[in-house]
């Protein structure tokens, strides 16, 4: 089964921050999953939340704020003032630092004015990188466009909800789909069964489940804050 970081060593470190990622690589993490959004002026930054408060105090949206605001905002000290020196990485930063040393998911977050130029912008910096970097979303707009643009990336569909299980037409409407991301809440539901003996499952985000009847059934991979705790 695949180990994948959820935002990095998010429970130990800085959420989204390379010191995060880092650790995660140095846990023997097979990959991480980090999130990207567009700011103002069209940059792609690492980052999850609609807004920067929980992070940064700043009750502000990525994509209000120009690149130039954003790149000196603390993100560590929420956590731990010793953190302090942590900054939000942009995507070009992310795909230099991790450089092949481990697989990549970006979740592209959707935002109804930046999806596309969210989704071209990551397209164009990864085509060269698909034999370690992947996309996800839970968007259908944005995998659809994704695929549009560049049908040999690996897409994830992001699930936590069951209506999306019980679609009639799931696996025709998702043909398109690598692998199926699902929430681990949803881990009893017969169709995530079909799917795990079927096609490539990753589960999120891991804490206290027990999910080793699923690793029997075939589960592709799953997803942690802390990868070390899914090595035990």
């Amino acid at each position: 089964m695949k180990i994948i970081a959820h935002r990095g060593f998010s429970e130990n470190y800085p959420e989204n921050s390379l010191l995060a990622f880092n650790k995660a690589i140095e846990a023997g993490a097979d990959g991480i999953e980090t999130d990207v959004r567009m700011s103002l002026d069209g940059m792609a930054f690492i980052f999850h939340d609609s807004s920067l408060k929980r992070i940064t105090g700043k009750d502000e949206s990525i994509e209000s704020q120009y690149s130039d605001y954003i790149k000196h905002l603390d993100i560590g000290s929420w956590m731990n003032e010793k953190f302090h020196n942590q900054r939000l990485p942009t995507l070009e930063t992310l795909l230099h630092h991790i450089h092949e040393r481990t697989n990549l998911i970006l979740e592209i977050k959707y935002h109804a004015d930046t999806y596309e130029q969210a989704s071209e912008a990551v397209e164009h910096a990864i085509r060269d990188k698909l034999t370690w970097v992947e996309v996800s979303s839970f968007s259908d707009e944005i995998l659809l466009y994704i695929h549009k643009l560049n049908p040999d990336i690996r897409l994830h569909k992001l699930i936590d909800k069951v209506e999306v299980l019980q679609r009639e037409d799931f696996d025709s409407f998702y043909s398109f789909a690598s692998y199926f991301d699902i929430s681990v809440n949803l881990r009893e539901h017969d169709k995530s069964k079909e799917l795990i003996r079927d096609s490539k499952v990753v589960f999120w985000t891991v804490g206290d489940e027990e999910i080793s009847d699923f690793i029997a059934l075939g589960l592709y991979g799953a997803m942690s804050n802390n990868p070390l705790s899914l090595k035990k």
